[in-house]
């Protein structure tokens, strides 16, 4: 049965996610709560979580509810962490509990086979999209032909679809063969290649040589990664304020959109000084002031942004310290996780994480349900990928 449910959920979240981007967090939902009623009707310690993981996100929830609900910035409600804390509780047990145990091995191709199906209709509908000019955009919203229709709008898609063809090519290439893998890394980076996600390049261009070098050395470039993970989490605000100073004393020419995530790095780096510690509660982003000497200074941000194109600088400004320590736990046991897997395993794992690291770095809202989910049908592809090639059975 726990086939069955990723097969139908692997399927649906590409093919449905490159038409409507909505639709990953609703989809990934279903996906964890269908697991999570087939773990608890079938062997009820597959729904427990990694005992780790369960304890961190207990600690970080507690933090939460003393220090920020509600929120130091905005209206003062406290629904939105909730809902965000229950959406991340998922996420964690997709990534943590036992429900793989379930799986009958010897059917998992059947599984990779529906995701790479889903695949290719998400990619198809993506390269339709941006070859043509969005017709069936146009189609859906009537919306006529003099009307311009910015490419840009497909772009979380196009990163999501690159991202879940990394681990499905290792699930393909561990269940299938080789060349539906390499079918899965060409349906994923089609639209990336025509498309203008400046983000998504970056996380192909840092991807392949992740993998190379995964392949020969797994343990070096997990250390190497944890590393670089560590400098770039704790050093967040003074790297990305000197990265706006240097880029605009230089006057270093780059996309529109990264000038503006520049602009929106220096702002947020400015005000993780008023609260270091403890930062301004969850949503708090979207709240900070700007003064006239700013949006003088800025080019294109004018007005508080939605979120901080960077996981790093969004929890240091809305959790502070302790919300860092948290994070870096998490990437540590993640990191755990992966030095326990095999040596091909590893390899898919640490360009996965890679590539994920990248665009948390530069692109989603950290809180947003729609990178929240891409991250949990993300890592359930990984999980698969992960497991035994030898037939097992079920638990």
């Amino acid at each position: 049965m726990a086939t069955g449910v990723l097969s139908a959920g692997l399927f649906l979240f590409p093919a449905v996610a490159a038409v409507s981007k909505q639709a990953m967090a609703p989809i990934a939902i279903a996906l964890a709560v269908a697991l999570l009623a087939v773990a608890l009707w079938q062997d009820r310690r597959s729904a427990r979580p990694w005992p780790p993981v369960a304890l961190l996100f207990a600690a970080f929830a507690s933090y939460v509810a003393v220090f920020h609900l509600p929120p130091a910035l905005g209206d003062g409600g406290s629904a939105e962490t909730l809902l965000k804390l229950g959406m991340l509780a998922l996420m964690l047990w997709l990534a943590s509990a036992g429900w793989t145990g379930l799986v009958r091995t010897a059917r998992l191709n059947r599984a990779a086979l529906w995701a790479l199906a889903g695949l290719a209709l998400g990619s198809a509908f993506l390269m339709i999209e941006l070859t043509f000019d969005s017709p069936l955009h146009r189609l859906s919203d009537g919306i006529p032909s003099g009307v311009t229709v910015d490419p840009a709008r497909n772009n979380r898609p196009a990163v999501a679809l690159l991202l879940l063809a990394i681990p499905l090519a290792g699930l393909l290439a561990r269940r299938v063969g080789r060349g539906p893998a390499v079918l899965a890394v060409l349906l994923g980076a089609a639209p990336v290649l025509a498309g203008q996600s400046a983000a998504a390049w970056v996380a192909g261009a840092v991807a392949v040589p992740v993998y190379l070098a995964a392949r020969l050395w797994p343990r070096p470039v997990l250390v190497a990664g944890g590393v670089l993970a560590l400098v770039f989490v704790v050093a967040a605000p003074p790297i990305l304020a000197t990265a706006y100073q240097v880029a605009t004393r230089n006057e270093i020419r780059m996309p529109l959109s990264f000038t503006d995530r520049l602009e929106i790095w220096d702002h947020a780096a400015g005000e993780v000084r008023t609260a270091p510690w403890l930062g301004h509660g969850l949503g708090s982003v979207k709240h900070l002031p700007l003064t006239a000497e700013q949006r003088a200074r800025y080019r294109f941000h004018k007005a508080p942004s939605t979120h901080a194109h960077n996981a790093a600088l969004q929890v240091w400004v809305e959790f502070g310290a302790i919300g860092i320590a948290a994070g870096l736990v998490l990437l540590g046991l993640g990191a755990v996780a992966i030095s326990r897997l095999n040596k091909a395993a590893q390899a898919i794992a640490l360009t996965t994480a890679s590539a994920l690291l990248v665009i948390g770095m530069l692109s989603f809202g950290l809180w947003q349900e729609t990178w929240l989910g891409l991250i949990g049908v993300t890592i359930v592809l990984l999980r698969l990928a992960a497991l035994p090639v030898d037939p097992e059975p079920s638990a």
